[in-house]
């Protein structure tokens, strides 16, 4: 993906996209037939659809999407190094974030076999171009987390969707992220107050739990002068209603992952408090051991929730969550997360123009993804609407199929070292190496012998706490064989690891299923 301020010499994309248009402008306008013009990576133009195109226009493209059209969805939170793993069976209820991962299943299933993958290169090379296809496929665009850290291996993440840690793109400030709870002395302190007055935005990992522990944590900040306008409570579950009227108030603002709270701690978020404080706030999947696989699943978890509490959560707002709302928080609102004239062209396509236009969006699966595009590019959609918006002739798209539908991935990027690993090869490699990780590793410490200098990448676990990430050094703890997360919602797998959760109300895993039938 090219991310520059000027446009690259080689060809551009250029073409015309119809549709119901729902921009996320400031007066939430939809268009019930509207059209997009994009050149290259901006927008050219949304309007009513049906008069005279300009002159630069009426050669190209002009798609018919027979869907709805809304700016590309943006998660801000998740570790997506971890969305290869299946949902873990949560042993029991959790008060805060420094318990779980104590747990002996833990690090067998969920940090060693991570640690193992993104180890060695050709599945560090995998990992990657999977998790960023899983996400493309469900209408993401962006993500919060893509970037975890990974020594020599950076380069990975230049690919084809955008990271709010390392954008690449001079028009949009790089956040930076904290997943460590903030240590009471004085350099530490100075050191989390330097990284709020430095970025547009900065995600911190607050209040994780339902006890004073993780209660303390806002207190913390709060006691500091810390809560700043570039803060980004992750979570934030254990605020209180004056905690979040204070965020509000200071301009702060919260990532609500509802799925990853629920299967962990039983609960999440009073959704009454959050709306009625008025503090700005996005969702994030939070990564797959303990989330949703993608946003569409997420919306569906919150959509619920709010029901179950007893609260008018209007859809509009949820899905401005993960568009306009979701690029304010990361400082992106000027270029990202409306459909208008000059801004950043990510799009999302999903089938059907017919009801309320949120709802269709929070009621889709998969399947109804009917165009992605990034920064102009087509990237993922039905092979009908891919194919005419190819404008790449040297490199092909690569064909899927998701329950009868021909689908196709354009993965290619500019500098991207994964541009000679597709969807189906990465899906490939990780199988066989999750098939039997012990031997794997083997397999690989061996090759390495062979090559001159160290292996490259090392996985450098960032979301346990350190006292935990010490006792998970040994790889030989690995479980010997897991399954690879399947790249969209269902199956009989995944609803049986859903039935077993031991901290979802019945209704909820009725719902969902119910949901994806």
């Amino acid at each position: 993906m090219n991310t520059g301020a000027s446009e690259p010499t080689a060809a551009i994309p250029r073409y015309v996209l119809e549709g119901r248009v729902v921009t996320l402008n400031s007066r939430d306008e939809v268009l019930e037939r509207g059209r997009v013009l994009v050149r290259g990576s901006r927008i050219v133009a949304v309007e009513p659809a049906g008069g005279p195109l300009p002159e630069s226009f009426r050669d190209a493209p002009r798609i018919d999407t027979g869907g709805t059209l809304y700016p590309g969805l943006i998660d801000l939170h998740n570790h997506f190094v971890y969305d290869v793993l299946t949902l873990w069976r949560v042993p029991k209820r959790y008060l805060n974030r420094t318990q779980w991962p104590r747990h002996a299943d833990y690090a067998p299933l969920i940090s060693l076999p991570i640690r193992v993958l993104g180890g060695h290169a050709p599945s560090a090379r995998a990992v990657v171009r999977y998790i960023e296809a899983k996400a493309l496929l469900a209408g993401t665009t962006t993500g919060q987390g893509i970037r975890t850290r990974v020594s020599g291996g950076e380069a990975l993440f230049r690919g084809a969707m955008r990271n709010v840690e390392e954008p690449d793109d001079d028009r949009l400030p790089a956040g930076s992220t904290r997943v460590m709870d903030l240590h009471d002395d004085a350099q530490d302190i100075e050191s989390f107050r330097d990284a709020l007055k430095t970025h547009a935005a900065y995600f911190y990992h607050l209040g994780e739990g339902v006890d004073d522990y993780a209660h303390r944590r806002y207190a913390d900040l709060a006691g500091h002068d810390l809560i700043q306008p570039s803060l980004v409570g992750i979570h934030s579950l254990g605020l209180q209603r004056p905690d979040l009227d204070t965020m509000a108030a200071k301009d702060a603002k919260v990532v609500w992952s509802p799925f990853s709270n629920l299967l962990l701690y039983g609960q999440t978020l009073a959704v009454s408090d959050l709306l009625g404080a008025g503090v700005t706030f996005s969702l994030g999947c939070d990564w797959s051991p303990t989330g949703s696989k993608n946003l569409l699943q997420e919306l569906k978890v919150a959509r619920h929730e709010a029901a179950r509490q007893g609260v008018s959560l209007p859809s509009r707002t949820l899905v401005r969550s993960v568009t306009c709302d979701a690029a304010r928080v990361a400082g992106w609102e000027t270029q990202l997360g409306t459909l208008r004239a000059n801004a950043l062209a990510d799009i999302l396509v999903i089938e059907g123009t017919g009801g309320d236009p949120y709802d269709t969006l929070i009621s889709a699966t998969e399947k109804q993804v009917r165009l992605v595009i990034v920064d102009g590019v087509a990237r993922y959609g039905d092979r009908a609407l891919m194919e005419p918006l190819a404008f790449d002739p040297i490199h092909p798209s690569e064909p899927w199929t998701l329950d009868g539908v021909e689908k196709s991935f354009y993965l290619w990027a500019d500098d991207s070292p994964l541009n000679d690993l597709g969807f189906d090869a990465a899906r490939s490699v990780l199988d066989e190496a999750m098939a039997d990780l012990p031997d794997f590793r083997r397999r690989m410490e061996l090759a390495a012998r062979d090559r001159p200098g160290p292996e490259p990448f090392e996985l450098v676990l960032d979301n346990e706490p350190q006292d935990v990430l010490a006792t998970v050094t040994d790889v030989g703890q690995v479980a010997g064989r897991i399954k690879l997360d399947a790249p969209t919602v269902g199956g009989a797998d995944y609803w049986e690891l859903l039935s077993a959760q031991l901290n979802l109300d019945d209704t909820l895993k009725q719902e969902l299923r119910s949901d994806y039938a």
